[in-house]
């Protein structure tokens, strides 16, 4: 017949580790997905919007770039 008596579990500390996101991490991530989705967008839609040189400027696939603003 089994116990139906429940375990008490030990009480030792658990040390927690926090994984830092380092302002290096994030920029290394977030540069890699905004290339990542800009190359979608180019074989999806055959152009990019994007800021350049303080100027919006438009980004055709075959590489000519009309500035809008």
């Amino acid at each position: 017949m089994k116990s139906t008596k429940k375990t008490q579990k030990s009480t030792l500390k658990i040390k927690r580790q926090t994984a830092y996101l380092t302002k290096r991490d994030v920029v290394r991530v977030a540069t890699t997905a905004i290339k990542k989705a800009s190359n979608q967008a180019m074989k999806t839609a055959g152009y990019v919007i994007k800021a350049e040189n303080g100027w919006v400027v438009r980004e055709n696939k075959d590489g000519s770039i009309d500035r809008i603003r």
